[in-house]
């Protein structure tokens, strides 16, 4: 997996960038509730002063009102900041949901093909993580943050002794993270990373219930054990760090909280300030001190964000296939397909496919055996555009595949490959998938293919819903459904890998006669070790290791 040389800081500052509006206005609340919590210390001083007077007056009345009023006005200003904080948590969910959506299909399989990828898209759900972290990040980190800064500002006017303890707090507080940051966000990452663990497990226990029944318990508890003994030892790891900011924060609130009452009190004594002074600094104090401990207890949430941010990433940093801007026309004609001097390797030692050449011209039905390994899927891959040749050409129309605009290519492609599967979706959208297919036209395929009795036979028709990867469904009903799939359209290039497995003899003949005899605008490449219909296709070849070791063509 490709590692994003993208730092925290920078992942923050792209969200930041995104939401720039909406941050605007957070911040722009944050300040407005910042300058409003600070007038009533204010105020109340003011009311204290007029209280000591002994008498009620109009001025005393009007203070009252407006402090109160300034009470509601900093409710409705936070009300403000969440609803617009609300709005970014939907955004965010919205703009990650379509990254990952548009990225999946374009990921470059030979960089992710070490990982199982429905494990790996499971850092999507890091986006829940980075939605309740985000609004921490900018609802009460700035709004503590202003008020620090407003309410260290107030107190240096009443004494400049308060200015030193100003400066000593920012300067704290840089150092913490300073000191300790770094290794926060290590233990973090760890943390997810082995939280993702765990659930790969999980899910694979699930995958294979059926196998795991017949399994003792301990040997999947074992594994189960060690990812879990991994999650704990680095949540214990982070949660240390975390205790060492807290403490270090707590115990220098204390000191400051001491500091700036005493100063306060002597202040007070020598009359350098008055009663209703005193009380302000020290409502400004309380609040200042408050806001330290929030940002002490958002601590963690700047960390879960980092680390959402940078699991979200992996998959949205992962490589993209590469793709030219090339566009053919079909004109109703198959594709040619000419390889020279083709190798190819998963690993960039082990050569899978060894020097090939050869041209399969269009409409041509073109048989493709050997034996287990000798690269058969692979050369299907490749001719689909999922892999690009280490070296040699591959041309597609006569134009290099790599010069083709991939989008444009693949809507003329239709592939069964061993990993092609069901999804989760109605049996017409699995047949049509999204093409604009005639009913008629679906009840004549399905009668070729030997589904329509399947599909009379079920009061949804083709309305009903198939499980992910065709569960449930009778043997052999899944792979008709790909045969329609890939069939229905009549595609300028079909490759097809072993896609009669399971299928009756009876429809595997009619199948294979309509292929040859029906589909003369479509060019096939077919792999199987089955040879008994290969004598009904325009041409043979034969691989052994990688290796061309015959081919023929009638045509």
């Amino acid at each position: 997996m490709a590692v994003s040389n993208k730092g925290p800081l920078s992942r923050i500052l792209q969200i930041l960038k995104f939401e720039r509006k909406e941050i605007s206005s957070i911040y722009f609340y944050a300040i407005l509730t910042g300058l409003v919590q600070l007038t009533l210390p204010i105020g109340i001083q003011s009311i204290i002063s007029f209280v000591l007077g002994g008498s009620i007056s109009t001025s005393l009345v009007l203070l009252i009102i407006l402090v109160v009023i300034g009470v509601f006005v900093n409710g409705l200003l936070q009300v403000n900041q969440m609803k617009i904080i609300e709005k970014i948590q939907q955004q965010l969910f919205v703009r990650y949901s379509f990254i990952y959506a548009q990225k999946i299909p374009k990921l470059d399989l030979k960089s992710v093909r070490n990982y199982y990828l429905p494990e790996l898209v499971n850092r999507f759900f890091d986006v829940i993580s980075l939605q309740k972290g985000i609004s921490k990040l900018l609802l009460d980190v700035p709004t503590a943050t202003i008020q620090i800064i407003f309410g260290l500002l107030l107190l240096s006017f009443y004494h400049p002794a308060f200015i030193f303890f100003g400066i000593l707090l920012v300067v704290i507080l840089y150092m913490i993270l300073r000191l300790t940051g770094n290794r926060g966000l290590e233990t973090s990452l760890e943390e997810s990373s082995n939280k993702y663990k765990v659930a790969a497990h999980l899910e694979e226990v699930a995958r294979m219930s059926s196998s795991f029944k017949f399994i003792n318990d301990a040997f999947q508890l074992r594994k189960a054990d060690k990812h879990i003994t991994g999650y704990l030892n680095a949540r214990t790891s982070h949660f240390r760090i975390l205790l060492v900011q807290y403490w270090t924060l707590i115990g220098f609130k204390i000191l400051i909280t001491a500091a700036m009452l005493v100063v306060g009190a002597v202040l007070l004594v020598n009359q350098q300030l008055n009663i209703g002074q005193f009380i302000a600094a020290e409502i400004v104090i309380i609040l200042v001190i408050n806001s330290v401990e929030k940002l002490i207890v958002n601590l963690d949430k700047v960390y879960d964000v980092i680390t959402s941010l940078e699991k979200i990433n992996t998959v949205i940093d992962s490589p993209e296939e590469e793709s030219g801007e090339a566009v053919t026309k079909s004109d109703g004609k198959g594709m040619d397909v000419k390889l020279v001097n083709l190798s190819f390797s998963y690993d960039g030692k082990n050569n899978v496919l060894n020097d090939l050449s050869f041209e399969v011209e269009s409409g041509t039905k073109l048989f493709i055996t050997g034996s287990a390994g000798s690269g058969k899927s692979t050369l299907l891959q490749l001719v689909g555009g999922l892999f690009r040749p280490d070296s040699g050409q591959l041309l597609l129309d006569k134009t290099p595949v790599n010069k083709h605009k991939l989008s444009e290519l693949r809507r003329r492609i239709s592939v069964i490959f061993s990993h092609t599967d069901i999804y989760s979706g109605t049996l017409m959208d699995n047949i049509t998938m999204g093409k604009d297919v005639s009913y008629d036209r679906v009840n004549e395929m399905a009668e070729l293919v030997g589904l329509k009795d399947f599909v009379d036979s079920r009061d949804e028709g083709y309305d009903m819903m198939l499980h992910p990867l065709g569960e449930h469904l009778p043997d052999g009903v899944a792979q008709k459904i790909l045969l329609m799939r890939v069939m229905i359209a009549e595609p300028g290039l079909m490759l097809l890998e072993d896609p009669f497995d399971g299928v009756e003899e009876k429809y595997v003949v009619k199948i294979n006669e309509y292929i040859c005899k029906h589909m003369s605008h479509t060019t096939v490449l077919l792999a199987s070790n089955d040879r008994t219909y290969a004598d009904k296709y325009d041409a043979l070849l034969e691989l052994e290791k990688g290796s061309l070791k015959h081919y023929s063509n009638k045509k």
